[in-house]
């Protein structure tokens, strides 16, 4: 087994909350150029998974690929985490996800909204037809007051992981 500079624990744990914890341990293994022949069996995990999701991280701009072509024409390519842009990402999700909670916990004194996966205002409700556009579960009307101690619990462990990164 190959000696990889691990992600910080803030980073690890965003990755793994948005995008999965396979894609986290493929970020935190490609610390050096790898195939993604050689990060399936470090990982122990299927060839076309693994290219699959680095294929995503490239999309996101979370990994940069270096292709190497043989005389026979075949191609080789290595794969490696971009710090910077991962950095980047983990910042910008936890700032968009606390500003999200701040207004929504803003809106305790207006008629409140919930589906699944959200909370929304009267407003936003009827412009999207009280179904939401991310999980397409109906809204359904709830006491603002409820689940503000879970919007503020969420808030609180969000923000402590911005000022730990």
């Amino acid at each position: 087994m190959m000696v990889m500079a691990t992600l910080s624990n803030v980073c690890g744990s965003v990755l793994s909350e948005t995008l999965g914890d396979d894609t986290k341990k493929i970020i935190n293994v490609i610390s050096t150029p790898m195939e993604d022949k050689d990060i399936s069996k470090e990982l122990k995990l299927d060839t076309s998974r693994v290219r699959t999701i680095l294929n995503e991280l490239l999309v996101r701009n979370l990994v940069t690929v270096y292709r190497f072509r043989h005389d026979t024409g075949y191609c080789n390519y290595s794969w490696v985490r971009r710090e910077d842009k991962i950095n980047e990402y983990v910042d910008r999700y936890l700032s968009d996800r606390i500003t999200e909670l701040d207004n929504q916990l803003s809106c305790g004194d207006l008629i409140v909204f919930e589906c699944g996966c959200k909370r929304v205002d009267y407003g936003t409700a009827i412009e999207q037809n009280f179904t939401c556009p991310d999980c397409g579960g109906k809204y359904g009307q709830v006491d603002a007051s409820k689940g503000s101690r879970q919007l503020k619990s969420e808030l609180k462990r969000l923000s402590a992981l911005r000022n730990a990164s």
